[in-house]
């Protein structure tokens, strides 16, 4: 039989091509039982679905699997797309589903016997044959010097490395190809969508466990492109809402729904979580613009006429600020990472009626001390501490304050927050309005007293101590480093480290108050009580020195040991801090006054109640002269406006007669020129009649 004739058989009759397939792979032929079906997969002839289809795939995918070879899996994933979307599209999800639990069920199974050693003599054995055939691999795609790097080495021990390279390699290649073309096949297909992003989800699920950076980069690049494609092409269209059409720019799309808005909210959430687990920040801050383009889609979808387009469920939003919580404290972010705990814990309050009193306590806490952790920083810094600056370094300060609040408008706008210029006092007041602290501990908020509003330095480690001690006991912390993992010593134990950090800044700004220089005795008896070393009580002494952005100006003179606080080259009273020392001085005083002589609040009392009495007696005489006020305001306008109309309309009038009368010139002009013109037509005709009259007399006279 020719190899033609064989090949319409096959095509024809597809169980034939499946037996005889199954025979191939018995006597350990797999090459050919693949190129066998292969070539019934992409013939054009008899295109029809059918069950045997679905089986001559499954086992198609099987020979792929057991011969490592993506790229002719890809390929006939593409050719079952082409076979199958339209009238078998739940075949195409169990053929998928199919290729992913046996690539991830073998890269397991290689993991563990690689990590196990049972294959340890052929590993070693066999190792430069495994990593060659990977190098092909490799070179095959469209990137071989980084696929190279695809998941090479995962322990130091040389052995390890070995058997990791000839077990475990490929099948990871392997199963990362398959996410990859699962991802583009179903980048635009909504009966498969949420096939699509239990994918998605695997393939991020794959670059957390085997902490693939580099392929994790990839993949939310991959995910944002099929995003901006849909957003694009596929947008929300009135008519097609109301109609109940299909887009026709994107095909499979069938538009943007509130499920469809919802799985792509989630698989964001789980590229959250992992782009956290891997301390990629810069993908986390990504990820959060694309969650930012998918709740403006549902923004829109909702401004649509005649779509009922719920928003997104509160649950959502919840777990997004609660990953967000993370992304933003792994990060030291912790500006944005105590307005994430507001909004989450605002959510749940609002909408989690099943919180318990303990819960709510937790929330409530977690958001005042991310609140608290906040290093603080006075209003106008920048200004006071640029005065003392030349103009190259103020100019350079200034533009980097004004990128540094751009960008903190930029990420408050992407994450909804209810302001544009997100601060440390704009968040406490926020917390003290909305009674947050109803449901902190009184420890807490004693310590938010003591961070907030005491100003003796000499006492306030003394009575932040305790406190301190009190949270790292109920946490589990058992040492102000807080080394201890965020799971293992809860929620709040991870803000006792920043909490002293924040605490030792208090004491150090109250102490450049009242002193000029103080010894470092005594700073070490003050730092005695806050369980860290007079290292760290240094350190965070230069880093302040050293941060531009702060007022504060200290420095440690080791040679007469002691502390010096504000700059020494403008101290004196030429300096730009005894500018408003006055004017503090008077505020203060008058605090001060208050207190020892408070005024007479009975005859303040009845001061207030005349005052009142004459506004509630003069309020109808008031408001009746406003009233016509305003109707005088309103005639006065209305006569500008009038006046300015007849004046325009008089330059209008002036303005038409003025072209009347251009024009009625012109046309006497034009007519002058019209008689002048005829005129010297008539006397050059005359003249030449003359001429010719001439000459005929002069012919007629011979001469």
């Amino acid at each position: 039989m020719s190899n033609y004739h064989q090949q319409n058989v096959y095509a024809n009759k597809p169980e034939i091509a499946l037996r005889r397939a199954h025979e191939l792979e018995s006597i350990r032929q797999p090459d050919a039982a693949l190129t066998l079906l292969h070539d019934v997969l992409s013939s054009r002839r008899h295109r029809t679905w059918s069950p045997t289809y679905e089986k001559i795939m499954v086992t198609y995918l099987d020979l792929c699997i057991g011969l490592n070879k993506a790229r002719e899996a890809k390929d006939g994933l593409h050719q079952y797309r082409n076979l199958s979307q339209a009238n078998a599209p739940g075949s195409l999800e169990i053929v998928i589903r199919h290729l992913l639990d046996s690539a991830d069920r073998n890269c397991r199974e290689a993991k563990a016997r690689a990590d196990a050693g049972g294959a340890a003599t052929n590993a070693v054995s066999d190792a430069a044959a495994a990593v060659s055939d990977a190098d092909d691999l490799d070179a095959a795609g469209p990137t071989s010097g980084a696929n190279v790097l695809l998941l090479s080495t995962m322990s130091a021990d040389p052995l390890q490395t070995q058997r990791d390279s000839a077990l475990l390699l490929p099948r990871l290649k392997f199963l990362w190809e398959s996410y990859r073309a699962v991802l583009d096949i179903l980048r635009s297909n909504s009966k498969l969508e949420r096939l699509y992003h239990n994918t998605a989800v695997g393939a991020l699920r794959f670059c957390g466990t085997y902490k693939r950076r580099t392929e994790f980069r990839r993949l939310c690049d991959m995910l944002r492109m099929h995003l901006g494609n849909l957003q694009k092409y596929g947008g929300v269209n009135v008519a097609s809402v109301e109609e109940g059409k299909q887009n026709s720019k994107v095909r499979g799309w069938e538009g943007w729904t509130t499920e469809s808005i919802e799985l792509h909210l989630q698989t964001r959430f789980v590229q959250l979580e992992v782009a956290s687990g891997l301390r990629l920040y810069t993908e986390g801050f990504k990820t959060v613009e694309d969650i930012y383009q998918i709740l403006q889609i549902s923004h829109s979808r909702r401004k649509v006429a005649g779509a009922s387009a719920a928003p997104p469920k509160a649950k959502l939003m919840a777990t997004y600020y609660e990953k967000l919580t993370t992304l933003f404290w792994v990060s030291e972010n912790y500006l944005f990472h105590a307005f994430a705990w507001y909004k989450f814990y605002t959510l749940c309050k609002e909408y989690n009626r099943g919180m318990t009193a303990e819960q709510k306590s937790l929330q409530a806490s977690a958001v005042l001390l991310s609140a608290l952790c906040i290093p603080p920083s006075k209003q106008g810094e920048s200004a006071s501490s640029n005065d003392g600056q030349d103009g190259t370094s103020a100019i350079s300060s200034t533009l980097a304050d004004d990128i540094a609040k751009e960008k903190t408008t930029r990420m408050a706008t992407l994450l909804g927050f209810h302001t544009r210029n997100p601060t440390r006092e704009a968040l406490l007041s926020e917390i003290r309005a909305k009674r947050v602290m109803d449901d902190v501990p009184d420890y807490i908020r004693e310590l938010y007293t003591l961070l907030e509003d005491s100003s003796n330095p000499l006492v306030l480690v003394e009575r932040a101590a305790p406190l301190l001690e009190r949270l790292r006991t109920e946490t589990g912390v058992s040492s102000a480093d807080g080394e201890e993992d965020d799971e293992e010593a809860g929620p709040l134990g991870r803000y006792v480290q920043p909490l002293t950090s924040v605490l030792l800044l208090k004491l150090l700004r109250t102490l450049s108050t009242s002193y000029h220089t103080i010894s470092l005795d005594h700073i070490k008896a003050l730092t005695s009580g806050l369980g860290i070393s007079f290292i760290e009580v240094e350190k965070t002494i230069v880093a302040t020195s050293h941060n531009k952005s702060s007022s504060m100006r200290v420095r440690i003179d080791h040679r007469a040991n002691c502390l010096r606080f504000g700059d020494a080259a403008t101290a004196g009273l030429e300096s730009d801090a005894m500018r408003s020392q006055l004017t503090t001085l008077s505020k203060q005083l008058s605090s001060v006054c208050s207190i020892i002589s408070p005024s007479d609040e009975v005859h303040t009392a009845a001061v207030r109640q005349v005052v009142f009495s004459d506004v509630r007696a003069n309020l109808e005489s008031e408001h009746e002269a406003m009233l016509a006020r305003k109707e005088l305001i309103e005639k006065r306008k209305e006569e500008t406006e009038r006046l300015a109309q007849e004046k325009l309309k008089e330059e209008r009038r002036i303005k038409a007669e003025r072209e009347a009368a251009a024009k009625a010139e012109e046309a006497r002009r034009l007519e002058r020129e019209q008689k002048l013109r005829e005129r010297e037509k008539m006397l050059k005709i005359q003249r030449e009649m003359e001429a010719i009259e001439k000459k005929r007399y002069l012919q007629a006279m011979g001469k």
